[in-house]
């Protein structure tokens, strides 16, 4: 049996929900975001591999309850693959979680039966962003997945999903977040993520954007809880 090689291991992060959990990094993505600081996966750039040994040992030592999968983005990784690697894991004793941007829908479909909880990224209202990171028809794909995650939490008391949104200023303004909100159900969680221009990003030019400013930040909060009673804002 063959399972979805991992390139990375944090041993303690931020999965969602207010959930810490060990956390391990697919390569590939089929979007290339300017703000990405996870580039090395993107691009498949000098990884070495990390012996899934060592997750498990840490894993059963520490009793882990949950353990989350991010990227990259998963779902360019062999269905198959990542399946049998979540199977596996799950055999530790762990709930799953997975980060993905959501544009692979008929792929996150297969996945659903076998993960706890999913963070989906809303990168913005506008199909044009999504076509010009590398995704024809991408928001159509995200509205779908978002779909059927709301109906996978009416389906199961065991699973749950957040939505998460970079304040990236050229992906994201204050009609987007109008727009990105209609697509929401009053008790989604919703992440907004504050940009920060910072390297190493995918885009090194993208070090020079300037961030949305705390009361700019605090204007967009402001019109996202008139869609949802649960939204926070973090940094990325």
């Amino acid at each position: 049996m063959t399972l979805s090689k991992i390139y990375g291991f944090n041993k303690c992060s931020e999965m969602g929900n207010d959930l810490l959990a060990p956390c391990i990094f697919l390569a590939g993505c089929n979007l290339r975001c300017p703000y990405c600081m996870n580039h090395k996966l993107v691009d498949q750039f000098a990884l070495k591999e990390v012996d899934i040994n060592v997750i498990k040992d840490y894993v059963l030592k520490e009793k882990s309850k949950w353990f989350m999968i991010s990227g990259g983005e998963p779902t360019c990784n062999s269905t198959e693959e990542l399946i049998n690697l979540i199977k596996t894991v799950k055999e530790w004793g762990c709930k799953i979680g997975m980060a993905t941007n959501g544009t692979n829908k008929s792929i996150l479909s297969e996945l659903l039966p076998y993960l706890n909880y999913v963070a989906m990224d809303i990168k913005s209202s506008r199909d044009k962003i999504y076509h010009n990171i590398g995704c024809t028809n991408g928001l159509f794909n995200v509205i779908y997945s978002k779909c059927i995650l709301a109906s996978e939490k009416y389906k199961r008391d065991d699973f749950d999903y957040e939505i998460r949104t970079t304040l990236f200023p050229e992906f994201v303004n204050r009609e987007d977040v109008k727009e990105i909100g209609t697509l929401l159900r009053k008790d989604d969680k919703w992440v907004l993520q504050r940009f920060r221009a910072t390297a190493p990003v995918i885009f090194r030019n993208q070090v020079n954007t300037i961030s949305y400013t705390d009361e700019e930040v605090n204007e967009l909060l402001k019109i996202a809880k008139n869609y949802s009673d649960n939204v926070v804002v973090k940094y990325v």
